[in-house]
């Protein structure tokens, strides 16, 4: 064998070990990456079951369909808080929990209904039917301002000495009822002054 063909043995070999090693480091990698970040989130909080239960109601039939986040009762929210706890653990993401429940339990479930649909109703009528009354009691108070003030002044006299209404939409009858009340009253008048 020739010092030539010994060096290039010694490389192929070289070259042969360094990628089984890298092959060997690649997996290694591999294995490390997919099991460290399992690691880091480590177990469920209390607080993160709180905020995916809260979004849900209870439905034992003995509370008041209080949060599934607060309830008390070992009948279901307890063991409920538990199932949350346990799919949190196995990689559920908040909304996949939310809607295994809806499909389970129905919309029914849900601490508040969804803004979709017919629910779209249940969001917007309260708001609808506040402006609505704000419209009637501003029309009402505006009606009854402008009573007052159209009752509230009194009848002015013209040139010839005759009361007319300044407020009056029908001039002629206005005018033909001032002067009737002028003469009623002037009639009482002298009535009273002959009694006297």
């Amino acid at each position: 064998m020739t010092p030539q063909m010994t060096s290039q043995i010694a490389a192929y070999e070289y070259s042969v070990e360094w990628t089984s090693i890298s092959w060997r480091v690649a997996a290694l990698l591999l294995v490390v990456c997919t099991l460290i970040p399992a690691g880091w989130v480590g177990a469920v909080t209390p607080e993160q079951i709180k905020a995916v239960a809260q979004e849900m109601v209870c439905l034992c039939g003995n509370c008041n369909r209080e949060s599934l986040a607060t309830c008390i009762c070992s009948d279901f929210a307890v063991p409920q808080r538990q199932e949350i706890g346990l799919l949190l653990n196995a990689g559920k993401t908040h909304k996949e929990i939310v809607d295994l429940y809806i499909q389970d339990f129905g919309s029914v479930v849900l601490a508040a209904p969804p803004s979709t649909g017919y629910n779209l109703l249940a969001w917007i009528a309260p708001f609808a039917v506040l402006l609505f009354g704000i419209v009637i009691v501003r029309s009402v108070v505006r009606n009854w301002r402008r009573g007052e003030s159209g009752s509230s002044q009194a009848p002015t006299a013209n040139s010839t000495g005759n009361f007319v209404d300044d407020n009056s939409t029908d001039k002629s009858t206005s005018n033909k009822s001032t002067a009737d009340y002028q003469t009623q009253l002037r009639q009482e008048l002298e009535d009273l002054d002959e009694e006297v």
